[in-house]
């Protein structure tokens, strides 16, 4: 299953042992790899960063990764720039509805949330998630893949429910 896919996004919720040979194998494979540090259980592996070409925690994990704040702006900036010195390649912050920050080798880009009258956030992280990813799969570039990541939660918060509230890929390309 790896080596047919152009994006591999693990995530904490299964066994350590299950990320660490994903992350492994995927980066072996040359693959595109995002790394979601939730639930954030402590301080990640540096092989881990260094597999992720991506690390995209919101701002309490990174808050919990670093042991910086990160509830503004300019906090999630040095958290972000604390989890690069740590081995991270790239790092997206998910700032809820302040947006997304973005910490590459082409510099810090914040992304601001469109706004909705959210009903529920439940899936909202894992909506961009998939977005971001899908996107990523298909070429787009960073800013256009977070965009659309972006419009897919949008959407999401504004529906009850976790997995009934991540919209269909119709309805993210008429957003």
């Amino acid at each position: 299953m790896l080596a047919a896919a152009d994006v591999v996004l693990c995530q904490l919720e299964v066994p350590t042992a299950t990320v660490k040979a994903a992350l492994e194998m995927a980066r072996g494979l040359g693959k595109l790899v995002l790394l979601n540090p939730a639930p954030v259980c402590g301080p990640l592996p540096a092989e881990w960063l260094a597999a992720a070409d991506y690390l995209i925690p919101n701002e309490l994990e990174a808050a919990a990764l670093t042991g910086l704040p990160a509830g503004t702006l300019d906090e999630a900036i040095l958290a972000a720039q604390a989890l690069r010195q740590s081995g991270a390649r790239n790092v997206i912050i998910t700032l809820g509805a302040r947006g997304i920050l973005s910490v590459t080798d082409e510099g810090v880009a914040h992304y601001p949330a469109g706004k909705v009258d959210a009903i529920d956030t439940t899936a909202a992280g894992d909506t961009f998630l998939g977005g971001l990813a899908a996107a990523m799969s298909w070429g787009w570039t960073l800013p256009d893949a977070i965009h659309f990541g972006q419009a897919a939660a949008s959407l999401s918060v504004t529906r009850a429910g976790a997995q009934p509230s991540i919209p269909y890929l119709n309805e993210v390309r008429s957003k």
